[in-house]
């Protein structure tokens, strides 16, 4: 059955992050829905027409009920984990969704982590598990699209080694964890808050690639052959991320996080299942064509 969608007002909570400003960029590109797009730190001037921006912060309740203000849809890709604490993703989101059950949000699109049920020893994991449960629990119709690990960040430390002729991974060359490329993580996101009927309602979609997980040694494989570059792969064993677990809890939160995720790796759940991703989106994109697009755009390849 069809939504009247009716609601047509969207509020993009990280929106000046990384992966938020791709996002914003897709629902922009959207007829007939109008963007309402959150930064904690200033109010943009943005020549779009389309963006209207508020200052606003998920640790600000106040700020947050002006934000929501007529607002329809709600997407959340904010993450406190790699800038500051965990605090803004336990405390931001409880905020973020109890308000919006509050203002009779719509539709509310959490960006979360593949098997993170199964990750309660890694803090970011287990801070989205926690959010996902707000969201079951408070009744706002809701898709928990769920990432594994990203192909490419901001500063794209793969893309950088391979231009120095390396590879550089984690623990072994056989365990296989899932991936996607935030370009088209993005594109599901958007496509998740303007989907046109019900039926995406109260469902987690996992994201990643129709020919499934990779191995270090065969991600560094097929970017060896997509870039026509011999690649020396270098890996830091398992042993040696356990030994470094508890020294590096003693002074920094964000690198014991990192070390619990990797050895979660280890596990074999970090495994996206893309059964909803192509019912919702269509066919899932192959590791061979994500790499080609992600080596053009790094100048790897012409």
């Amino acid at each position: 059955m069809s939504s009247d969608l009716g609601y047509k007002k969207i509020l993009v909570v990280g929106a000046t992050g990384f992966l938020g400003k791709k996002i914003l960029q897709n629902l922009i590109s959207e007829p007939n829905f109008q963007i309402r797009a959150m930064s904690r730190k200033e109010v943009i001037t943005d020549v779009n027409s389309k963006v209207e921006w508020i200052k606003a912060d998920l640790m600000n309740r106040d700020s947050l009920e002006a934000a929501l203000k007529d607002i329809d849809i709600v997407v959340s890709s904010a993450n406190g984990y790699m800038k500051e604490s965990l605090e803004m993703d336990l405390i931001g989101n409880k905020n973020l969704i109890e308000l919006s059950k509050i203002n009779n949000i719509k539709r509310f699109v959490l960006l979360s982590i593949v098997g993170c049920e199964y990750a309660p020893d890694v803090p970011h994991f287990h801070a989205k598990k926690m959010a996902e449960d707000l969201l079951f629990s408070s009744g706002i119709p809701y898709i928990s699209l769920r990432a594994p690990a990203f192909l490419d960040q901001e500063s794209d430390y793969i893309a950088d080694a391979v231009k120095k002729g390396n590879f550089y991974g984690v623990g072994d060359k056989s365990t296989k964890w899932s991936y996607v490329y935030t370009d088209d993580l993005a594109v599901y996101v958007a496509k998740a808050a303007t989907h046109p009927k019900d039926d995406i309602l109260n469902t987690i979609i996992d994201t990643g690639w129709k020919d499934g997980p990779k191995s270090q040694e065969e991600l560094k494989d097929l970017i060896s052959r997509t870039t026509n570059k011999k690649l020396s792969i270098k890996i830091i064993p398992w042993f040696i991320l356990s030994i470094m677990v508890y020294p590096v809890k003693l002074f920094s939160e964000l690198g014991f996080d990192f070390l619990m995720m990797f050895l979660f790796f280890r596990k074999g759940k970090f495994i996206s299942d893309t059964t909803n991703q192509e019912r919702f989106f269509g066919v899932a994109p192959s590791s061979e064509d994500v790499i080609k697009r992600w080596a053009k755009n790094g100048n790897l390849i012409l």
